[in-house]
């Protein structure tokens, strides 16, 4: 049985129990509130940190998308811990990026950067290892057009993003949801 006076026994103890208990309580009704308004909260370093809601996406050059990744790219990306799990098919959660390239749009991929249409995607250049070393492939060097339903993403950080430069291009049904931010830091 609980003895009913082990607040009261140490003053501190009831300042903890409330600081808890308020802790508590703020923390399920912020994830109420993100669950309401579809929020998601980015911690990556692949676009900026902050509050971000789910939309409709948005499929033009420079909107913002959350992307399930499938196949080798899902399991890299699982094996290598660079997504959490998620509520997409392959169990992880939805990577956001920036559409960079556009069905239509010629991209040319090289060792020392992209460049979409001609102009060169700043600070795009290719990295042989991930930030702990390990070796990394990417996408066929080369120019090609973009085909009918096929996207080309980025993160808003491009040397420390794994994005379509190292998996390639990603299809229309990938793109699960465009993402406004609210507020970055």
């Amino acid at each position: 049985m609980i003895d009913s006076n082990w607040i009261a026994r140490d003053p501190g103890r009831a300042k903890r129990v409330r600081l808890v208990l308020a802790i508590f309580a703020s923390s399920a009704l912020l994830v109420g509130a993100a669950s309401a308004f579809d929020l998601r909260v980015n911690w990556t370093e692949s676009m900026p940190r902050g509050i971000y809601q789910r939309m409709e996406p948005t499929l033009e050059r420079g909107a913002w998308v959350a992307v399930c990744l499938d196949g080798a790219a899902a399991d890299l990306a699982r094996e290598r811990g660079y997504v959490i799990d998620g509520s997409c098919a392959s169990g992880l959660a939805p990577i956001f990026k920036r559409l960079v390239g556009v069905p239509g749009d010629r991209i040319a991929v090289a060792i020392d950067g992209v460049a979409v249409n001609g102009a060169a995607v700043p600070h795009s250049e290719l990295t042989e290892v991930d930030s702990r070393g390990r070796p990394l492939e990417h996408a066929d060097e080369g120019e090609s057009v973009l085909p009918e339903g096929r996207f080309f993403v980025m993160g808003m950080n491009p040397s420390r993003s794994w994005d379509s430069r190292y998996f390639g291009t990603v299809s229309a049904d990938q793109i699960v949801a465009g993402a406004r931010p609210l507020w970055t830091f």
